[in-house]
């Protein structure tokens, strides 16, 4: 008899674990049949392209930066490596609000120092960084409170704080630096600071040592949905969507029994939980309550996502670039606003502007309660008030996610070793997604893709370290 790997989710965890699973198929003695159970009527989770009026619009994430080598292998097994589109030019370009002014932030010393983003005394402060004392203490702290440590409280609250928007749609304040940058951390153990850090790794990207580099924004043609839709496609893997599970409980005599909100009940030998960590703690709430309640912990604001096509005024006053940030205090419930047309080719017709504003998140989770219409409307007159628009967009589409970006608040990493813990007593069962170790679709592809090989070895498909 063949054995069985059930996957519980067709995000993209749950489809690249997938496809690790299926790279080690024919070595199972007997085989391996992979089935992935997703709630919803499509795969591909929160990456979803709609095209309409010759719109491309994400309504989830927007793309992914390249330099993450799983990714990357992802990328390559599905096929998908010709197929890669990386962003334009002016996608280097970024914009802040301050003073109510869309600001454009310069990496050059003098034009930041000009643009009136941080004030003298602000900038002085950025500039004293070297001198901080190093805090090599190993206890979590907010972004927000390492920013103000090491660059200033002004740094903090108008450079770090709209990022965290940007990246988490989340609160600096409540964000947990080693859970969700380590690699911050890390810096000021290793070097003793951001400038000292970042200098020993440039020297050592010259030495022909990986240093790290930011990564460049990528997506495909079709949108960042083709890559889900081709995995979901590997030969091996059987995909089933409108199927809720209510539970995944231990079988007689060994692995594992899903139950479905149907009334199904699919015998598996090991399963992968890939789905959101509201969703897995509810699958495991009977198996293992410990590790339920640490997921249900894990806080999943509501996001929205507004697209609006604008016609020649807005091509003239949306300057080109990647988008703006909104600090909170401006005035504005929107929390940025990505100009798509300026991105990546084909996301818009010809003489049109193609933007994208945010909502919601852990600084606005009331933004849930309100309907996509009323959602709609706020983007509408905040973009137009932002960039002194007089001319309704010709095109609008509104998505409200009510369980969104999960967000590493202080005490993620006890919380996972909490987790961890709590899995070691349960062998076949595995947890993968964005609520872990990285809310990036980059991340949530490459973990998840480790994680179907891990499942394989475990089922003995593949020999330790494959």
């Amino acid at each position: 008899m063949p054995k069985r790997l059930v996957i519980v989710g067709a995000g993209i965890s749950g489809l690249a674990a997938a496809r690790g699973a299926a790279e080690h198929a024919a070595a199972v003695p007997g085989g391996l049949e992979i089935v992935v159970l997703e709630r919803d009527p499509r795969a591909g989770g929160k990456a979803a392209t709609l095209a309409e009026q010759g719109y491309l619009v994400e309504t989830g994430p927007t793309g992914y930066l390249d330099n993450d080598d799983g990714m990357d292998e992802l990328v390559a097994l599905a096929g998908m490596r010709a197929e890669k589109l990386p962003a334009n030019a002016a996608a280097a370009r970024r914009f802040l609000v301050r003073g109510g002014a869309v600001r454009e932030i310069f990496a050059h010393p003098l034009k930041f120092a000009a643009s009136g983003i941080m004030s003298l005394p602000g900038m002085l402060r950025m500039a004293a960084e070297p001198l901080v004392p190093a805090r090599r203490d190993g206890a979590d702290e907010s972004v927000w409170s390492f920013a103000a440590r090491r660059v200033g409280r002004q740094a903090a609250d108008r450079l770090i704080a709209p990022m965290m928007l940007g990246i988490f749609a989340g609160d600096a304040k409540k964000l947990s630096l080693p859970a969700a940058f380590p690699r911050l951390r890390a810096l000021e153990e290793e070097h003793g600071g951001l400038v000292r850090g970042m200098l020993a790794r440039r020297k050592a990207k010259g030495a022909g040592t990986p240093a790290g580099p930011s990564g460049v924004l990528t997506s495909f043609g079709g949108g960042l949905q083709t890559l889900p839709e081709r995995l979901a496609a590997t030969p091996g893997v059987t995909v089933r969507t409108g199927v809720a599970v209510r539970a995944v409980v231990p079988r007689a005599g060994g692995g594992w029994t899903v139950t479905t909100e149907g009334g199904e009940a699919l015998p598996a030998d090991a399963v992968i939980v890939a789905a959101e960590p509201w969703a897995a703690a509810l699958a495991l709430r009977e198996t293992a309550p410990g590790v339920a309640r640490q997921l249900d912990a894990i806080p999943c604001p509501p996001v929205a996502v507004v697209a609006l096509g604008y016609g020649a005024e807005g091509l003239a006053r949306i300057p080109r670039g990647f988008g703006v940030l909104i600090p909170r205090g401006e005035g504005y419930r929107i929390l940025g606003v990505l100009w798509d047309t300026h991105l990546f080719a084909g996301r818009s017709p010809d003489g049109r502007l193609l933007v994208r504003a945010m909502l919601g998140g852990g600084v606005d989770p009331a933004i849930g309660d309100l309907d996509e219409d009323a959602i709609g409307a706020i983007a509408r007159a905040e973009v137009a008030r932002l960039f002194g628009l007089s001319e309704a967009p010709v095109y609008e589409r509104t998505t409200l996610w009510r369980r969104a970006i999960p967000q590493y608040e202080l005490g993620h990493l006890a919380r996972l070793a909490e987790i961890d813990r709590g899995l070691a007593a349960h062998p076949g069962l595995f947890l993968a997604g964005n609520g872990y170790l990285g809310v990036s679709f980059a991340k949530a592809g490459g973990t998840g893709l480790a994680r179907g090989r891990e499942a394989a070895r475990f089922l003995g498909a593949a020999p330790q370290g494959a």
